[in-house]
């Protein structure tokens, strides 16, 4: 098994979106005008009220939907976010249903200590109701990445199989075969429309062990995968290997690095010219 080297993400053409309404924090609906940073809050198709922040990127560029993992928030993304924007992205990051601030579904309070497999998967409507709300603020799926840490991993990739959102990639960082009840394995049995990477450390046996399996089957499929200085043709599969911990901890210490590629310079630039080429 070779360890497959994350250089770029191929930005691809935009795809269907839900029609999730949105609401502002003060609880109108519409879209919102917002300055840099903003508490927002989105409303998903089956009621639920998910609590995002908002940074705006520089005009043309990217924007990242952060999903946390189970139990955690929005918080855990901060490191990554000061980095996306210093970098000119964006981000819209999400508290997943009955996590956080994200406590309301359908008018009853929600808590995800008490979900089922049900409801864990469910919870991909959460990104469905955010690409919904960056397209009304004018932001194609070509410039939107979905990018996932642990349960928030296999969410990423679940919504954007399952609603057909075509982002310009997903990340998936200490992605597992199942996790909550939502498993991903089926999904690497077929083509995929857009560049993803897989991140996972080894002293994190059951995320790397998962991710693994995952880049073999697609291998199995012979899906393409990103081979170090290959073409950077869409679809890519691209394997990446942690220094150590489990999802955005990944980026902690010696993982800065990880970070780094993750949004890096070169993302920038590809994003540029795919928009460019329009």
């Amino acid at each position: 098994m070779k360890i497959i080297i994350f250089h770029i993400l191929l930005l691809l053409p935009f795809g269907f979106l839900s029609a999730a309404e949105t609401l502002s924090a003060s609880g109108g609906r519409g879209p919102l005008a917002l300055s840099a940073t903003e508490n927002i809050l989105l409303k998903t198709a089956d009621g639920c009220l998910i609590a995002a922040s908002y940074g705006a990127p520089a005009k043309g560029n990217p924007v990242f939907i952060n999903v946390h993992g189970l139990g955690s928030g929005k918080g855990e993304w901060g490191p990554f976010e000061k980095l996306l924007k210093t970098r000119g992205l964006g981000w819209l990051t999400l508290d997943l249903r009955g996590h956080g601030q994200s406590l309301e579904c359908a008018g009853k309070k929600t808590d995800y200590r008490t979900f089922g497999a049900g409801d864990w998967n469910a919870a991909a409507k959460d990104i469905v109701a955010a690409v919904s709300w960056l397209k009304k603020r004018k932001i194609p799926a070509s410039n939107i990445v979905l990018c996932g840490a642990s349960v928030g991993a296999n969410l990423v990739l679940k919504a954007a199989v399952d609603y057909s959102l075509k982002p310009a990639a997903v990340i998936m960082l200490s992605p597992g075969l199942v996790y909550a009840g939502v498993g991903i394995e089926e999904y690497f049995h077929r083509s995929l429309p857009f560049a993803l990477l897989l991140a996972a450390s080894p002293d994190d046996s059951y995320a790397w062990q998962s991710s693994l399996r995952l880049f073999e089957a697609a291998n199995a499929q012979k899906l393409p995968a990103k081979e170090p200085g290959g073409s950077d043709d869409g679809g890519k599969i691209t394997f990446r290997q942690g220094v150590s911990g489990h999802g955005v901890n990944m980026f902690s210490g010696a993982g800065a690095t990880l970070m780094e590629e993750t949004a890096g310079m070169k993302w920038k630039v590809k994003a540029e010219a795919a928009l460019s080429d329009r």
